[in-house]
């Protein structure tokens, strides 16, 4: 099934107007409503407001409403300028103040969640430093996108990762949409990868049958070595990959993200975009 609305997370003090024009064109392609949630930067992220008192906190304070203000039109207007007279519909959110679930509520409500890189790529805190607990806890797929990822370049040539978890399948299911619009999909599995998951006799070939039964144009590969992150990673090198589909294995709490060794590769490393469902 298309998905019918998404939802595009931007962030006042990260990049953001790649990402906007890639929901855009999403969007634009799927005839799929478009929610852009501004993420205003908390003063708490600040390191400098700290030593401010007196006078001179209510100064910070003043200093950084207006900024805030200023940064939130630009992306205001930039938006207006991308959805207005299209043939989808669109919506504008501010998102101030908002953590935990509150946050993961704007992802909850749409069909997929389309943010910036991960968080330890980022240069400095953002309010969406908790990305990473949101792949794992908010329900939804989640698209990681590189700051510089061309708007108009949509998912082309992909690369999933199969590993028979739960994870996995998710991940698949959630991405079916745009593998059966891909040119290409190849699926790799990594059997010596350590996964607790019995493969079969060839791995990932049931899976491989499932995809094509869909009209998925997939190839099955199967990679050697034991880094599975590693592995997929090489291949969307080799490939020129639009997109990395895998499934994001960890524990999600509010205040700790524990993932587990693929998953941690990938987020260290990644430089296109990847959808993780958990």
């Amino acid at each position: 099934m298309v998905p019918r609305d998404l939802v595009v997370f931007l962030e006042e003090r990260q990049p953001w107007s790649g990402r906007l024009a890639f929901a855009a064109s999403l969007a634009r392609h799927w005839q799929a409503h478009l929610i852009a949630t501004y993420v205003a930067h908390p003063l708490a992220l600040d390191p400098h407001a700290g030593f401010a008192i007196g006078p001179a906190l209510a100064q910070v304070i003043a200093d950084r409403d207006a900024a805030s203000a200023a940064a939130q039109e630009d992306a205001r207007a930039a938006f207006a300028g991308l959805t207005e007279r299209r043939s989808f519909s669109a919506e504008w959110r501010v998102a101030r103040d908002d953590t935990g679930e509150a946050l993961m509520l704007h992802a909850r409500h749409a069909a997929l969640a389309i943010m910036g890189p991960p968080y330890r790529q980022r240069p400095e805190p953002s309010a969406l430093g908790m990305a990473e607990q949101m792949i794992l806890a908010c329900g939804r797929p989640c698209l990681l996108l590189p700051d510089a990822w061309p708007g108009d370049r949509l998912p082309r040539r992909i690369v999933a990762g199969w590993n028979g978890s739960r994870e996995a399948t998710r991940a698949i299911a959630d991405a079916m949409p745009l593998l059966a619009e891909a040119g290409s999909v190849h699926l790799v599995v990594v059997p010596e990868a350590g996964t607790v998951v019995p493969h079969g006799a060839e791995p990932g070939a049931d899976m491989a049958t499932h995809l094509a039964r869909h009209g998925v144009p997939v190839t099955l590969e199967q990679c050697r070595g034991d880094d599975a992150g590693a592995a997929l990673l090489a291949r969307c090198a080799a490939l020129d990959a639009d997109l990395l589909v895998m499934g994001a294995k960890g524990r999600s709490r509010i205040s700790e993200v524990v993932f587990g060794g693929a998953t941690r590769t990938v987020l260290a490393q990644v430089s296109l975009p990847v959808l993780l469902s958990s």
